[in-house]
This record gives structure tokens, C-alpha cells and sequence, in this order.
């Protein structure tokens, strides 16, 4: 199953976003090694245009070009609250070249191919039309923060039968992704967590690009991801109690505004959640009731729900339910937090907001 959602965030992710009863039929096209995209496109809000023009340059910038990894699935194991490996799965040299059209000129169209190799098995390819527009208006919500900040989510995990959030820093040559998927249990009708897919990749040089063969298989590039987190999240953080805030990027996934709050202009509620942010990533699981906080393998700080159900407060108030991915940039560049926050009882999504500290 991991690795259906993982073919499906392919798919909504380079076109722009599929409704979940066109996912199969889409799914099934895009195995086409001849898939042309359809020149039409939705109408859009200016905000919802804008959110379009970003993400796709924030594309071209950090994901273009050609990738070398593997990728790993695991579920979380609810008495240890700890990952799960699938040790039964071959791991594959998971392989993609992500590129945008250009004309005779060699001037980029708005369009392009989002291409992968041995994503199930050995030698097999699958090929996806990018566009910057997408055809319809979007179930699931593409997103975009500079320098390299990917992210694929529901607009309401409750008008999908399966819900699937993806999000991924692409930078300094490394790709580190991460899907979550959340399924409906038959057993107490709760949306829970059910399987977490991890990506990572190195980008290949410019130098040896034209030596890149889609469906080879690199075995030393298997090798990137390792069984283990490579540090512990109070390494980064507690070590670093000089970090303050220095930038808030906030959009509201209901109509798409975007607000950039600078240093100097932050209130105190602005700076109260930024350092809690800090906080609740060194938390143990154990002491978590309903998330799971952890480093993953790929070096990811994350925080992320045990399930997507909730229930009224006392004093009418609803539970927000909360995903945090955060990053440690190298080369002088800041630390980054994305929180993603959900209405549980309504299944909206209220923001996505990405803290950036130094």
C-alpha cells in the first residue's frame, strides 16, 4: 500500500492535483510512456494563481534536474511509538529526472515531464506531464517555500477516502521527502495513520548528467538512506538556545493569502508559537498522547499525528491537529519549521506556515 500512495503523490504532485475519483484512471495514464498534457486549464483566484507561479518556480529552482536515491516504507509501531521497517521489500535505486519543456529557443515553457525508474521493481518507468496550472481546481493543495520547500496536502482530509501528505526539502544536492498516509479504520471509523514513506535522493552533478541512465541501478546510492536517524533532535535544538525567530511565511489554505512577517514586525503571539514549535520537536512520542515526534532516517525533524479525528472542547472550541517537518540547512542558511494545521472536527485546512530561525 505504501508504495500505491506514493505513485498517486507522484501523479498529483506534477500535474497539479487529481480528484480522488479520477486517481486511478490518472494513475493508469501516467504509465504511459507518451502522455501529453491538455493545453486547458481552470479558472483561478489571483491568490490561488500566485500560490501556482510559486510553487512551480520554487520547482525549477530546487527540483529540476536529475536524482539518485532509494526510497523506504514503514508503519509506526503503537506500543513503542516507533518506525517499523518493511525489511520484506527489495530496496531500489529509486531514480527520477524532473525537467521542464523548452522551445527551439530553449526558453522553458510552463510545462514538463516528471519522470521515475525503479519506483516497484527494477528497470520499470513511470512518466508524468508537469504543469504549472493544473487542469481542474485541485483536492489536494501543491505548495511551495523558498529555498526548497515542496509540499503536497489535503484542502479537507475528510472529503477523501484516503488522505496523503507529502512533504519534501530539495537542497545543497539532497532530496529529503517524506508521505504520510492516512487511512479510515473499519474498526472506529478514525482516520489513522497507516503507512510512512520516506524518499531521499542525491542530485547528480552537472558533470555527470549526461552519463545518467534512468533505469540503472546505482547500488551506492542505495547506501544514502540509513536504518537509523542520524542525530538526535535535542542535538540540533537545545544545542542551538540562541536561535530566534527571523522570518514567517503564513498561508492560509482557504483562500491562499500569503503573509510574510520580518523580525521586526512580529508579535508576541508570532514569537510564543515559534519558540514552542522548537519545544514540542524534542518532545518524546512517549510524552505525546496523540502524535508522533521523532527524526526520521533521511534527517527530518518531524512531529505528526497518530490519527486525524478529534472531538469539541469544553468551551466550543475544536482540536487543531498538527504537522511539523522541520530542516537544518547548511551553509549559513536557517533553520526551518513548516506547521501545517487542520481543523479535526471539519477536516479543513486553516494554514501552512513556515518559521525560519537563526
Amino acid at each position: 500500500m505504501w508504495l500505491v500512495a506514493l505513485v498517486f503523490s507522484i501523479v498529483a504532485v506534477a500535474i497539479g492535483g487529481v480528484s480522488c475519483a479520477k486517481q486511478e484512471g490518472v494513475a493508469s495514464m501516467a504509465t504511459s510512456r507518451s502522455s501529453s498534457p491538455i493545453t486547458t486549464a481552470a479558472t483561478f483566484t489571483k491568490n490561488e494563481l500566485q500560490e501556482h507561479n510559486h510553487v512551480w518556480r520554487v520547482m525549477n529552482k530546487a527540483c529540476f534536474g536529475k536524482w539518485s536515491g532509494t526510497i523506504q516504507g514503514f508503519r509506526m509501531d503503537k506500543k513503542t511509538n516507533s518506525p517499523i521497517f518493511k525489511d520484506n521489500d527489495e530496496l531500489l535505486n529509486f531514480r527520477l529526472w524532473a525537467k521542464a519543456n523548452t522551445n527551439w529557443m530553449g526558453k522553458k515553457k510552463d510545462t514538463g515531464t516528471w519522470t521515475v525508474w525503479n519506483l516497484q521493481q527494477k528497470g520499470d518507468e513511470l512518466i508524468v506531464p508537469l504543469r504549472r496550472l493544473p487542469l481542474s481546481k485541485p483536492s489536494q493543495l501543491k505548495i511551495g517555500f523558498h529555498p526548497g520547500c515542496v509540499l503536497r496536502i489535503p484542502s479537507n482530509f475528510k472529503r477523501v477516502p484516503r488522505s496523503v501528505f507529502e512533504l519534501g526539502y530539495w537542497g545543497e544536492g539532497v532530496r529529503r521527502t517524506v508521505v504520510l498516509e492516512y487511512l479510515t479504520s473499519d474498526k472506529n471509523k478514525h482516520m489513522e495513520l497507516k503507512d510512512v514513506t520516506l524518499v531521499t535522493q542525491r542530485a547528480v552533478p552537472w558533470h555527470n548528467a549526461a552519463l545518467f541512465v534512468g533505469n540503472a541501478t546505482v547500488s551506492k546510492d542505495i547506501d544514502i538512506l540509513p536504518q537509523m536517524a542520524p542525530f538526535d533532535a535535542k542535538d540540533v535544538i537545545q544545542k542551538n538556545k540562541q536561535w530566534k525567530p527571523l522570518l514567517v511565511e503564513r498561508l492560509e489554505l482557504q483562500n491562499m493569502e500569503r503573509v510574510v512577517t520580518t523580525k521586526n514586525k512580529m508579535t508576541t503571539d508570532d514569537k510564543e508559537r515559534a519558540m514552542h514549535i522548537l519545544k514540542r520537536l524534542v518532545q518524546n512520542s512517549d510524552d505525546c498522547n496523540d502524535s508522533y515526534n521523532m527524526v526520521l532516517s533521511n534527517g527530518l525533524l518531524t512531529s505528526f499525528p497518530k490519527h486525524m479525528s478529534g472531538k469539541e472542547n469544553g468551551d466550543g472550541t475544536t482540536t487543531t491537529k498538527s504537522f511539523i517537518f522541520a530542516h537544518k540547512w547548511g551553509h549559513g542558511r536557517p533553520f526551518q519549521a513548516l506547521v501545517i494545521d487542520y481543523d479535526s472536527m471539519t477536516g479543513e485546512g486553516i494554514a501552512a506556515v513556515m518559521y525560519s530561525y537563526k
